[in-house]
């Protein structure tokens, strides 16, 4: 009987322990540590506590990653060029890795194969290993300020320390740039922290530049001041070798930067580069880093290594470059706060995903691959991975994801928080998928949140199943009307297919400016001013680009284009100089599904069908979209992917079925919180847009350009912070001296003078200060952290693709999985008992 009892309690308890050890809602099991028994090899490396003499076991682990590579190199020559069946694994504690002088860098010799790759991997159930390019600054070495000349300057009694980095072994500090177009040329010295830190300069007019857009809202650069005229309240500007880009214009938008007398406000520095001593004004209580060197991975012709869960930051240009790759993956790697970009990636079948990226002074991601002449797949892909807060330093055509080549694909991303284009390339038959573009162009004019212009040859591109939401100016502009597009195929880009798309509180849906071959069919346009745009510039103000010998002939001629591959994949293409050149012809718009839209096209139908050979029908306006059903969740506007900080894989907010929706509908989402990246206006309030109190001066190539001044000091965001809704160029409200407001400069126009004398700008109606960013690169809870609701729709009830909720909770699981558990076990019971008495 006691036997029985025994039997019958045990099959009890052991069929409950099946049941919930299979439902992952009642117990959550440790994180297995890979010992990685699968692989040739293993090594360990520990920052810390190990060292490059060691053997490189788990009980003795290399210091450096360096000696891990080494030590690979060594195994591989070993074994006459090869690596053992599986690959190597190599396990990397949870500390810092410090690259200063040089990158951890890989060449092909450091390759693995298919069938043995090698991993960096980031040590499971360890803190993420941090690879920097940086030095870390404590709150212990902070001294006060003694030079009387700086105090002039400050005044006594203030809160502002220093520290010298001369003896840190910090000897360089690098310098501002003007940057081109495109170009954002920013190898500074910057200052990260976890929490919110401003850089300012002021009255050696010898370190004074001034930021703008000078002749148009989508095109902006700095220029070097070269002297202040006090008689005329102006700046005398370099006009030789840093000038405005495109000339500067009378209403130019503007700030001044670099002011060592507005270190007023707290965590502000400035870093004096000739002698080496960094002030800061009430520094936290916490560790930063300052970016020393210019990168933190470098990799050429590396062919199936990967890196996974690492955090990679605190460079002064791009942190992690990988050129003529094959088979690299990085997984769940968190890569921010940098002076330049996250990453640059070339080659063949490489992945990038589950990413976290922010906090750059330039872009983001950049991604190439393939051959155009012989239409050869890259087959790279870029997936699950967030993108935003980028562009601290140079705010146009620095995009979230650069894009370029044959066959790659970018699927499942979130691209938010940025002040011009999220998305920007040009390339062939690319696939663009279940991404979510939210809160882009805000501060700029004709641009578009995915862009892409001026190509014949750039066709089979699919743009399918993605979500755009606030593609609208919420900046001030000066120099344009407040324009922008969440497809842009500008200057006559043709070949494009833009299918099941949602637009949401969008200035224009889809815009295509003289385009030929596009095909817009399935999308929903809500909110918006314009749904589709087709115009005519090749006919019109843009015929030498199509006409023969134009740029477009000549891009036909360097693909040989009447010839196969290109005569084949693109039969179209054969007869384009003869079938209606420069006409936008062929475009097709059909089955799109439309509300609340000022208009659905603008321009006239009618002609487009005769004239230009579009087909347009079967476009609708239907509200029903705007009521889904109520089971269905939406994200909040702040929401955005979870930080990629673990091996384990991170949340991101996009995916085809449930891309993450915005719901602010009116302007974009700030994200500055402690954690943040800084923002460059107020962290929690825009700067309030004034007009132009006191009109500037700017005199043409031969006579001094006057900007004039005005009194209130404004603040830059550097490289390390990005900028909120409200930027650096917002108007500014009148405020004093002592009070810096955020980097708004534009709050006094210019106005132009005769031509011929230096050329000056005026003091932008506010000094400024450069606002550093985090280190940390997530996302600011109180603004921009991921958030569900279950409430109706944000956008007044706007179309808004979500998921569906399951109908039973976590808890509700449990309770079933512990009662079908017990009845099991009770039957069980009475199958062995009679087994037992049958025996």
């Amino acid at each position: 009987m006691v036997m029985e009892i025994f039997l019958r309690l045990a099959v009890v308890f052991f069929a409950a322990f099946c049941s919930a050890a299979g439902s992952k809602h009642v117990y959550h099991t440790p994180e297995r540590r890979s010992t990685g028994a699968s692989f040739g090899a293993t090594y360990f490396v520990d920052g810390q506590y190990g060292n490059d003499s060691n053997a490189g076991t788990l009980q003795a682990p290399f210091l450096t990653l360096t000696k891990a590579r080494d030590t690979i190199r060594s195994l591989k020559s070993s074994l006459g060029g090869s690596l053992p069946a599986g690959g190597v694994l190599v396990q990397v504690r949870g500390r810092d890795y410090p690259f200063l002088s040089a990158p951890f860098t890989l060449t092909q010799q450091d390759s693995g194969t298919a069938q043995s790759p090698i991993v960096y991997q980031s040590y499971p159930g360890d803190a993420p290993a941090h690879l920097l390019a940086g030095a870390y600054v404590t709150p212990n070495m902070y001294t006060p300020v003694t030079d009387q000349s700086v105090l002039n300057l400050i005044g006594n009694g203030t809160s502002v320390v220093q520290v010298n980095l001369k003896q840190l072994g910090i000897l360089t500090y690098g310098d501002l740039a003007t940057g081109s177009l495109g170009n954002c040329n920013n190898n500074k010295l910057e200052l990260f922290y976890p929490n919110r830190v401003e850089i300012s300069q002021w009255k050696n007019t010898s370190t004074l530049w001034l930021h703008g857009f000078w002749s148009y809202d989508w095109a902006d650069n700095y220029v070097k001041v070269v002297s202040v005229n006090t008689t005329l309240s102006a700046f005398v500007i370099n006009n030789v070798t840093t000038p405005p880009l495109y000339g500067f214009l009378s209403s130019a938008r503007y700030y001044a930067l670099n002011i060592l007398e507005e270190l007023d406000a707290v965590n502000e520095y400035y870093v004096d580069r000739g002698s080496g001593i960094l002030y800061i004004y009430s520094p936290p209580q916490d560790k930063g880093c300052v970016s020393v060197g210019s990168s933190v991975i470098s990799m050429t012709g590396v062919s199936y290594v990967s890196f996974v869960g690492f955090t990679m930051d605190c460079s002064r240009g791009t942190a992690v470059s990988a050129s003529s790759a094959v088979n690299v993956t990085f997984s769940n790697c968190t890569i921010g706060s940098n002076g330049g970009s996250s990453l640059s990636i070339s080659g063949y079948n490489n992945t990038l995903e589950r990413l976290e990226v922010s906090g750059n002074g330039c872009g983001g991601i950049s991604v190439s691959g393939g051959n155009q002449l012989s239409l050869t797949p890259g087959f790279n892909t870029l997936k699950d991975s967030s993108i935003h807060d980028w562009s601290r330093w140079k705010r146009t055509y620095q995009p979230g994801l650069s894009w370029s080549g044959v066959g790659n694909s970018f699927i499942n991303n979130t691209i938010y928080n940025g002040p011009h284009s999220g998305i920007l390339g040009k390339g062939n038959d690319c696939i663009f998928s279940g991404n979510v573009l939210r809160d882009l162009c805000y501060e700029v004019t004709d641009s578009g949140a995915f862009y892409s212009g001026r190509s014949w040859i750039s066709g089979g591109n699919i743009v399918a199943n993605n979500v755009f939401m606030n593609i609208i100016t919420t900046e001030k502009v000066y120099l344009g009307s407040p324009s922008v597009q969440a497809i842009y195929l500008d200057d006559q880009m043709s070949g494009f297919e833009v299918i099941n798309n949602t637009f949401i509180n969008c200035y224009a849906g889809t815009f295509i400016g003289g385009g030929r071959s596009n095909v817009v069919t399935g999308n929903v346009y809500v909110n918006c001013t314009t749904a589709v745009h087709i115009d005519n510039r090749g006919l019109t103000w843009q015929p030498t680009y199509c006409s023969t010998g134009g740029m477009f002939s000549q891009q036909l001629q360097s693909v040989n284009y009447t010839q196969p591959p290109w005569s084949l994949h693109y039969p179209q293409l054969v007869n384009i100089t003869t079938d209606h050149p420069c006409v936008p012809c062929y475009n097709l718009i059909s089955g799109n599904i439309y509300c609340r839209v000022k208009q659905f096209v603008d321009f006239n139908s009618t002609i487009a069908t005769v004239q230009w050979l579009a087909n347009i029908f079967n476009n609708t306006q239907d509200c029903s979209v705007l009521n889904p059903p109520t089971s269905l969740t939406t994200a909040s506007s702040a929401s955005s992917p979870t930080t990629a900080s673990s091996t384990s894989s991170p949340t991101t907010a996009s995916s085809a079925s449930s891309p993450t929706t915005a719901s602010s509908a009116s302007s974009p989402t700030t994200a500055s919180s402690a954690s943040s990246p800084t923002t460059e206006s107020s962290a929690s309030s825009p700067t309030t847009a004034s007009s132009a109190s006191s009109p500037t001066t700017a005199s043409s190539a031969s006579s001094p350009t006057t900007a004039s001044s005005a009194s209130s000091p404004t603040t830059e965001s550097s490289a390390s912070s990005p900028t909120t809704a409200s930027s650096a160029f917002s108007p500014t409200t009148a405020s004093s001296a002592s009070s810096p407001t955020t980097e708004s400069s534009a709050s006094s126009p210019t106005t132009s003078s005769s031509a011929s004398s230096p050329t000056t700008a005026s003091s932008a109606s506010s000094s400024t200060t450069e606002n550093s960013a985090s280190s940390p690169t997530t996302e600011n809870s109180a603004s921009s952290s991921t958030s569900e609701s279950s409430t109706s729709n944000p956008l007044t009830g706007a179309y808004n693709p979500t998921t569906v909720s399951s109908n039973l909770s976590s808890g509700t699981r449990e309770e079933c999985a512990w009662l079908v558990s017990v009845v099991m076990g009770v039957c069980l019971s009475f199958i062995m008992t009679a087994v037992f008495n049958g025996l």
